[in-house]
């Protein structure tokens, strides 16, 4: 058996390569997909079938251009009519055979009305060796059932409940899971950082499998969640087909005179460190980082934005955000610039500067009515130690809507775990015109003092 685990860093996206004798199968491929092709010849062996679980809302599907480049056969759900415009549409029991291994299409609905989960099973051997749960189950989390609106949530939950407690878990303890999604995705809250799992760690591990009935994991498991803003483009890429990207990355380098002139018309990001950010930075652009950029870019803007990045020079890592863009959709980046903030300022242009308090200093300062704390994490992350007068909670993720809870007449210091999505917030809400100043060392630092 030929198995291989494909992590699209900073998606937090897993897709699966599984073969035998001389063809391989590939499990919900990322857009850009050179890898796949280059791992099968690798092993010399031939992609002939690609595998969808479900329409992907967080990243764009690469199954019609590994299938254009390879002659690969799609299949999707068939369980749910999406408008697709390509693949074979298989339901529940579909069965294809690989030299010595099968696999078995399973209808696992709750995330999605039509998603798919793919059993594995080994030549002469009735039970299933490992199963492909796409959003389904997730090592230590499960699939979020809030995509068709809250009138439908409880419907939604129930049918997961379903699918994981009465279609995958009983198939036994020894089975391996594969699901689509890692620590950090957008399409669950708290999925555990390990590399593999099984169906029996799950059961001894995953809190959210410790219900004993329905109704319980109903109660416990259905709420609405943040949908970034990205998702609805990618609902519509996944069925109508994104743009190939091919193997070449095309970004060319700017000059400060070209940023200087489009400025007004882009999105600057400024991708280096946060303490390169608050120092100096190009007015009016945006601190996110690269180790940030997939998981916030799609939430606080519309992937019709044009881009531009400011950047030290470091070409690997242009690279490296440049595919970061592609696979959520953003495929509007007009260029970088290099040797950002020196070659800015040679230039004559005049440099922005970000207010900062140390979290010791925010701590010990008099407290009044003239001032907003804005914690921008998530809902799960607040601590009894955190600071709390004139708290607003909004989460980064959903910022961009939550404007008219802040007065632009107050300081606004705002909040995070440590610092970096704090500094992408302030850099969003001073381009808006609000008074603003990080917490330095975030609400960690501040537990320190407490």
């Amino acid at each position: 058996m030929y198995f291989k685990k494909i992590e699209t860093e900073g998606l937090a996206h897993y897709s699966y390569m599984i073969g035998d004798a001389d063809d391989i199968a590939v499990i919900d491929p990322m857009r850009d997909v050179e890898v796949y092709m280059h791992e099968a010849r690798k092993a010399g062996m031939r992609i002939k079938y690609i595998f969808e679980t479900h329409r992907n809302e967080d990243f764009v599907i690469g199954s019609m251009e590994l299938a254009k480049k390879t002659g690969a056969t799609i299949y999707i759900s068939g369980h749910e009519d999406l408008g697709h415009v390509y693949g074979e549409k298989i339901r529940e029991g579909f069965k294809l055979y690989i030299g010595k291994i099968s696999i078995k299409a399973i209808h696992t609905p709750g995330h999605t009305l039509g998603h798919m989960s793919y059993a594995v099973y080994e030549e002469g051997i009735e039970e299933a060796y490992m199963v492909f749960t796409g959003d389904c189950l997730f090592m230590g989390d499960l699939g979020r059932t809030d995509f068709y609106g809250e009138e439908n949530l409880e419907k939604m939950t129930g049918l997961l409940y379903e699918s994981v407690f009465g279609k995958l878990l009983p198939m036994g303890d020894h089975v391996l899971l594969c699901p689509a999604h890692g620590a950090g995705s957008a399409c669950g809250d708290s999925m555990d950082e390990r590399p593999y799992s099984s169906f029996g760690y799950e059961k001894a591990t995953n809190q959210l499998l410790k219900v004993s009935s329905k109704e319980e994991f109903i109660e416990k498991f259905a709420r609405m969640r943040i949908k970034p803003r990205y998702f609805e483009r990618m609902e519509t890429l996944n069925v109508k087909g994104a743009d190939f990207v091919g193997n070449s990355i095309v970004l060319n380098a700017l000059t400060v005179d070209e940023v200087a002139e489009m400025k007004d018309d882009i999105l600057l990001i400024d991708a280096r460190t946060k303490e390169g950010y608050i120092g100096g930075h190009i007015p009016e652009s945006i601190y996110l980082p690269k180790g940030n950029l997939t998981a916030f870019l799609g939430s606080i803007y519309l992937p019709d934005k044009k881009i531009a990045f400011v950047i030290d020079r470091k070409m690997g890592e242009i690279e490296e955000i440049y595919w970061h863009c592609k696979r959520i959709g953003f495929d509007n980046m007009v260029g970088y610039l290099p040797d950002s903030i020196e070659m800015w300022q040679k230039n004559g242009h005049n440099v922005d500067q970000l207010e900062t308090i140390s979290a010791k200093e925010y701590k010990e300062m008099p407290k009044g009515d003239d001032f907003i704390l804005l914690d921008i994490r998530d809902y799960n992350e607040m601590d009894a130690k955190d600071p709390d007068e004139n708290k607003v909670n909004i989460p980064l993720k959903s910022l961009y809507e939550s404007l008219d809870k802040l007065d632009k007449n107050k300081t606004i210091f705002v909040l995070c775990g440590s610092g970096n999505r704090a500094t992408t917030a302030a850099a969003f809400l001073k381009v808006r015109g609000y008074d603003v100043a990080v917490i330095t060392g975030g609400a960690e630092m501040y537990r320190n003092f407490v």
